[in-house]
């Protein structure tokens, strides 16, 4: 034991006291501890991946998988594993029991066919392409005609299928609303540019007869 040195050696002769005294290896078990939470948060970090890649194959796929691919890809998500996008398996499993439901409403004419084609998509893509996809929709709304015909399908879709209703209530709520329009058509943007020039001309004249009195 003398010739091993305490400074350079110190792990040794430590590990020499621990089998003079007959005492138990607490490093050798807290070594083994230490390496076993690392080992899980590896598999943590590795499940975390996977679920995330598959949440964005399902919503990329959603449409085109078959109902057991699709069943299966929604059942071998756990959101504990990913607390994070709890929320979206949620959403994805909602939608998933209502597919069928735009098949129906696609072959209904009743049914606005460019609105049911945008829920179909907002309800499954990540929530900033849903987003764009709502508002390029309602800015697209840029006629009476088209705005009844968008409020009706809101109205119906609430009636007629209301899981759906809720996962975009809020913006199949702003439909309902006759108020709701897309941006200016251009004769109303004219209209407002000649408007504004004449009656900036109009002012400008009347500018010039003070300045000469």
């Amino acid at each position: 034991m003398l010739e091993i040195n305490p400074v350079w050696q110190s792990g040794s002769a430590l590990q020499l006291r621990r089998q003079t005294l007959k005492l138990s290896n607490h490093d050798r078990r807290q070594s083994g501890t230490d390496s076993d939470s690392v080992d899980d948060m590896m598999s943590k970090h590795q499940n975390r991946a996977k679920a995330r890649e598959s949440v964005a194959h399902l919503q990329k796929q959603f449409f085109h998988l078959s109902d057991e691919e699709l069943t299966m890809g929604l059942a071998n998500l756990n959101a504990d594993d990913v607390p994070e996008l709890a929320p979206t398996i949620r959403r994805l499993k909602t939608a998933a029991d209502e597919r069928n439901s735009f098949v129906t409403m696609l072959a209904d004419k009743k049914y606005d066919r460019e609105l049911v084609i945008a829920l179909g998509k907002s309800v499954v893509l990540p929530p900033s392409d849903a987003g764009y996809v709502r508002e390029k929709f309602i800015q697209n709304l840029t006629t009476k005609n088209s705005r009844k015909r968008a409020r009706e399908t809101s109205l119906k879709i609430q009636k007629a299928y209301p899981n759906l209703f809720q996962l975009e209530r809020d913006w199949l709520t702003t439909l309902q609303d006759r108020k709701a329009s897309g941006p200016m058509s251009s004769g109303t943007s004219l209209l407002s540019f000649r408007v504004l020039f004449f009656g900036t001309l109009i002012a400008y004249q009347i500018a010039k007869l003070f300045l000469r009195d």
